[in-house]
Order: C-alpha cells, then structure tokens, then sequence
C-alpha cells in the first residue's frame, strides 16, 4: 500500500472519529446486551483502525516551497 494523500488520511481520520462516535452514542441511547455489546466493540474497532491505518500510511508532511 502507498502513502496516502494528505485528502485521504484526514478523511480516514473523520471516518474513524465518526464511527467511533455513533457507536458510542447508540450503546449510550439504546440499552445494549450482552448480545450486542460485541457488536459494538467490533465497531469501535473498525473506527481506531481506520484511524491507525491513517497515521501510519497517512502523509502529514508541508509542500516547502523553495
């Protein structure tokens, strides 16, 4: 996999941030069992991956301009 452009890693950041948001506020809103509670993990997970895979793939470097 290639580095990223700098439009895609802040994507999969908002990406990530969001996922993991809605998961949060669906077990908080709606009461959760045991039976969903994997459910939820499996989400927020999804959301910390997308965010890893955009820090370390993710180009953050500035174009300087010589």
């Amino acid at each position: 996999m290639n580095k990223l452009t700098r439009t895609r890693t802040l994507l999969l950041i908002s990406a990530g941030i969001f996922i993991i948001a809605i998961a949060q506020l669906v077990s908080h809103f709606i009461n959760i069992s045991e039976k969903y509670d994997f459910a939820i993990g499996l989400i927020e997970g999804l959301g910390l991956g997308l965010m890893v895979i955009a820090l370390i793939k993710g180009s953050f470097r500035k174009k300087l301009s010589h």
